[in-house]
């Protein structure tokens, strides 16, 4: 019996370490994007709006070192994939108070050379919703709304953009 609860914990142990504690969104109902906000290279957008599109949802701040490293990698997905049926937001949360500065966010987002929409979410709501934890954050969501790749921090470029190609693919 001890064996076998031994066995059982390895198991449960192992398939834990195998998967990323951020994939947990992965399977769920991408959260609307509510409330009365404003946007930048855009009207306001919706979710439900958007089905029969890849969504990826980016959060950041124009003073965070990390994002500053990830914006590129955004960027150039956005270029490469928009026309194929990729929609990029930009949720703008602020990390300090002086990132809540409307002005200096359109600011960033000019200097940046950023094309995509951007929603400034400076009450966390957006962040709130999607349970964003730090910055960068992101979430790719398919084409019936729901979340199938969350990311915290840089890297997994090539994923990301895998999980994207693959949802473009798709037929509808």
């Amino acid at each position: 019996m001890l064996a076998r609860l031994s066995l059982v914990f390895l198991l449960m142990t192992s398939a834990a370490w195998a998967q990323r504690e951020e994939d947990a969104f992965v399977g769920q109902k991408a959260p609307e994007i509510k409330g009365d906000r404003v946007w930048i290279n855009s009207t306001p957008l919706k979710i439900e709006s958007l089905r029969g599109k890849v969504v990826m949802i980016e959060f950041w701040a124009f003073d965070c070192p990390e994002c500053a490293k990830a914006m590129p990698h955004m960027i150039a997905m956005n270029e490469k994939y928009a026309k194929q049926g990729l929609v990029v937001i930009g949720v703008h949360t602020p990390r300090i108070d002086r990132e809540k500065d409307v002005e200096k966010v359109k600011e960033a987002v000019k200097t940046k050379g950023i094309k995509y929409p951007v929603v400034i979410d400076n009450n966390f709501g957006i962040w709130g919703d999607y349970a964003a934890d730090a910055w960068p954050n992101l979430y790719v969501i398919d084409q019936e709304g729901i979340i199938r790749l969350s990311h915290t921090g840089t890297g997994r470029y090539e994923e990301i953009e895998s999980v994207i190609q693959k949802l473009l693919a798709r037929k509808q």
